[in-house]
């Protein structure tokens, strides 16, 4: 009988230095590659993200501006009361307003480079620094109260530009002071990061009040479709200081003003972050388009993503006295 011999395992052999500082190698190569993957992938996911938040930013910003500019000079042409002589007669805005001498009863008013306060009703100076040469708009418009009721009551229609619903003018004749107050401007927030601004009247005692409406626009630039023979089509774009300078005198300034039929509007808009690639320093944007390039925006390379957003909007309603 034949025995089978116990079964002797083969020796095991550990790997060499080499063997091991190529696996090491090897591994790292591959935790590297995934992080590099990871980080990239975050960080186009973040410029996406930084992206779509600036073309937000300028399309409800655009949005805004766009509705409240339409509403400028709107006044319900109902009968709202009877005159002396027993005529049905309406306090429209262009009856009511079209001699008036103050600048804050025009529909559209506005000042070139210009810083605006967030109390009271100014709508800023000329050359007053405003934030990356930014321009201010101030929009005034009647608005409309529900049918029914005491005629206080909004319909809802008309909307300053943070979008309170405002009433019409009161029982009688309507005055300017019954009519609502939109202001746009540019300026910083309290950790310097630039903003689209809306002032309105917050009460009827007269208060003013600010608030953001768009993060990131940094520059806001008007210009003004000037039509000087009255046939409602613009031939020259004004800035502010080009439509008052068309003034023989100081008291013709808002005859000017009320030859203006449209605006142009410009708004650039900037990302958060620096996360969106090297911005090179020669670099110029045009807030209002290439056509009107004397009209320049020359951004700091910050590596900040920007975007330009420009439109024109026709004036819907009138803004002088009607030819008899």
């Amino acid at each position: 009988m034949r025995v089978r011999e116990p079964m002797v395992p083969a020796p095991q052999r550990g790997v060499t230095l080499v063997e091991l500082l190529v696996a090491v190698a090897i591994a790292l190569g591959l935790v590297l590659a995934a992080t590099a993957t990871f980080l990239g992938s975050r960080q186009l996911f973040n410029a996406d993200n930084e992206a779509h938040a600036v073309e937000d930013s300028l399309r409800f910003a655009g949005f805004v501006v766009k509705g409240i500019v339409r509403q400028a000079g709107y006044a319900d042409y109902a009968p709202d009361y009877i005159d002396a002589d027993g005529m049905a007669a309406s306090g429209s805005n262009a009856n009511l307003l079209a001699s008036s001498d103050d600048p804050l009863d025009l529909n559209i008013v506005g000042a070139s480079n210009t810083r605006v306060g967030a109390t009271g009703n100014g709508y800023g100076r000329h050359n007053s620094r405003g934030v990356n040469d930014s321009d201010s708009l101030l929009v005034r418009f009647f608005g409309r109260s529900r049918a029914a009721g005491d005629g206080t009551e909004p319909d809802g229609t008309m909307v300053d530009c943070m979008g309170f619903a405002q009433p019409g003018p009161a029982a009688g004749r309507a005055t300017s002071a019954d009519r609502a107050w939109s202001f746009f401007y540019v300026a910083e927030a309290a950790d310097g990061e630039p903003e689209l601004y809306c002032k309105y009247r917050s009460d009827k005692k007269g208060s003013f009040r600010a608030e953001p409406l768009a993060r990131g626009i940094e520059v806001f630039k008007v210009v003004y479709g000037y039509d000087s023979n009255g046939d409602g089509i613009p031939e020259r774009w004004l800035d502010a200081m080009q439509i008052e300078a068309q003034a023989t005198s100081a008291a013709k300034t808002n005859d000017e003003w009320r030859k203006v039929v449209a605006l142009r509007i410009g708004m650039v808009a900037r990302s958060a972050r620096d996360n969106s690639g090297p911005r090179q320093a020669g670099e110029l944007l045009y807030p209002l388009g290439p056509a009107f390039f004397d009209v320049s925006f020359k951004p700091k390379p910050d590596g900040r993503l920007r975007r330009v957003a420009t439109f024109t909007v026709m004036l819907r309603n009138v803004a002088k006295a009607p030819r008899p």
